[in-house]
This record gives C-alpha cells, structure tokens and sequence, in this order.
C-alpha cells in the first residue's frame, strides 16, 4: 500500500505495459455476425483529463459565486449536482458560505475506465497542502455526445492507504455494482455492509470498519442527551445513485456511492420544551421549536477501498463529504398533555 501523499495514482510499471499491449495484440473477439467486437481502450490521455478538470473547475467557481444550482448544468451531475444544490440552499438558509465545500481539481494524478461503450468513469485525487486532506474526484461521461461531467467527490480521512493503479495511458477496468469478480465484495455488498455498521455498530458489520468520522457522526447524534424533553434516534439507508467503480493495480476496486441517514428529533415530555439551533434550526424556519417530531436528513457522498479477494484486508471507508440536505416536521406526534399537574 502506497502512504506518500504523493503517490496515490501511479503509472504502471513496464511489465503491465507490456501485458496491456500483448493482450491488445491478440485475437478479436467477434460477434455472432463476424464482426470485429469493439476492443476497450483507455477513455482519455493526462491531457484531456487536464482540460476537463479545468472547464468543470470554470463552472463550478461560476455557480458557487451565486450559489446557483442551475449554473451546475453540464459541469456537475448526479449526487454532485444534488448535494451542491443542498448545500446552497443550507449556506443561504445559515448565512453560512462554509457549508459549500470548496476545493481545486487541480490534479494530483488519475485513473480512467479502459472502455468502449458508455457510460465512462473516471477518478482522480486533487492536489493538496501537506496539513490538508485531498479530494477524490469521481468524473462521468454518459454518452458520446455529453462532455464529461463530476459525478461525485469525497474528502479523503486522515491516514488512508491508498493503492496505486494505472495512469490514463493505460487505463483501468470498470467494475460494476454486483461484480464481486476476484473481490471481497461487489460494490453494493460493501455499501449494504457499511450501512448496516452504522445502524447496528456492535454488530459483526460493525466490527469489520473502522470508527471513521462517519461512524463517529452518527455515534454523537445518536448520543444527544434529550432526556428531560424528549429522544433522539438516527437511522442510514443506501443511496440509489449507483457507483463509480475502477480496479487498481493490485486487483483490488476504489468505489465511489451514496448513502443517507436521518437523525430524528421526538419531544415525548408534555410541557417541555424542545428548540433546535445550528443548521437544523436554520432550515426549520422561523419555528424551531419541536412539537411532535422534527427529522434531518443527511446526503452522504462516500468512497470505499475493496481489496482483492485473496488479500489479507477487508473492505474499507476512503472519505466522505456530507450534507443537511432537509429538515421535516410532524407536528401531530406531539405528546398528549398530563392528565394532571
């Protein structure tokens, strides 16, 4: 495993060049009419990746200067566009820029599908100082006739070991969501595990990750002390956005996915009085006083390290960057008044 933070993307070494140019020389494959079957190649060389860095870069400071999720159209899509959109509506609602996560895509290194339909993914890790934490960047393209657009970013936790894997010249294959192929896991057997962990984190899920700043989240609002007034309880479920997935030179898969979690407020205390402040607060509105239940939801963008099924390690969290993406009320859940004084 690769700790330098210099390190995180690598070029491949001579012998898998050699290996990736004498597969491309063999036989093609055909279909059943005879024709040649499209052979994968890599997506896009150091360059291109370069320039679409740059134009998403260009959109993104334009939409962040007015906090317009409309301005997000053909830099950002999928869980990114969303949870740029939430996180304006969050910094206009606190008077709070800094729930709007900047960072450079400035390149540190990349990795890029070796594909030959759509759609393509792409990932690569942002340049950093050496007391900052980088960005994984995950980066779609749909279709032919679509530029290549961010589809999903995480934060890097403190500590991460990271593989290396191929540079674009060569590329990298894509994996897809229920593809365990010579894995520990698919995708979304690691997403399901670690949603599990954090609903049931004594449990064996539990056991298998590490205590994340996730994890620690959740554990915090799971301890609030609401006893004189009433209870909190938190619950996570799988996202439906689906993953970017690349294989890394080692054979294991770096994914990136979502998830969500909601953190339910309930006054169970008739008379009492039960006020939410910070950013929950602010997205209440005027009122932000509970008077049966009050409910805030979290988007999760996040980003796994799946190792290779004959590896000595299990799957792990790579980072993550969340959101309060909403805030509900249910009034009529109030507590019935005491019968007496």
């Amino acid at each position: 495993m690769i700790t330098s933070r210099r390190a995180f993307f690598t070029g491949a070494t001579a012998t898998a060049l050699a290996a990736a140019l004498a597969a491309c020389s063999q036989d093609l494959p055909k279909n059943q009419t005879g024709t040649v079957a499209p052979t994968p190649q890599p997506v896009l060389d150091s360059e291109r990746l370069t320039t679409i860095l740059k134009r998403i870069q260009t959109g993104l400071d334009a939409a962040d200067a007015d906090k317009n999720a409309d301005a997000l159209t053909g830099y950002l899509t999928g869980p990114a566009a969303r949870i740029r959109g939430e996180e304006y509506t969050l910094a206009s609602a606190a008077s709070d820029d800094s729930v709007v996560h900047t960072f450079t895509t400035d390149s540190q290194a990349g990795t890029v599908a070796l594909a030959a339909d759509f759609p393509r993914t792409v990932l690569t890790i942002t340049d950093f100082a050496e007391d900052e934490q980088g960005y994984l960047l995950a980066l779609t393209q749909d279709s032919a006739r679509e530029n290549y657009q961010l589809w999903g970013w995480t934060q890097l936790f403190a500590g991460v070991e990271i593989p290396s894997t191929y540079a674009p010249a060569i590329g990298t294959e894509q994996i897809a969501a229920d593809d365990a192929t010579d894995l520990k896991a698919s995708p979304q057997e690691v997403l399901d595990a670690y949603v599990d962990a954090l609903n049931n984190p004594d449990g064996d899920n539990g056991k298998l990750f590490a205590d994340d700043i996730l994890r620690q989240r959740i554990a915090a609002e799971r301890g609030a002390d609401l006893s004189e007034m009433g209870e909190v309880s938190v619950s996570a479920k799988a996202g439906a956005d689906g993953f970017k997935s690349l294989r890394t030179a080692d054979g294991g898969v770096i994914t990136m996915t979502t998830l969500s979690f909601a953190t339910e407020y309930k006054k169970t205390v008739a008379g009492s009085t039960l006020s939410l402040d910070g950013n929950v607060g602010a997205l209440m509105g005027e009122d932000r006083e509970v008077a049966g239940t009050a409910t805030a939801n979290y988007d999760v963008m996040i980003a796994f390290l799946i190792p290779a099924a004959d590896a000595e390690a299990n799957a792990s969290a790579l980072g993550m960057d969340l959101v309060l993406a909403s805030v509900s009320r249910d009034d009529s859940q109030a507590p019935a008044e005491d019968d007496a004084d």
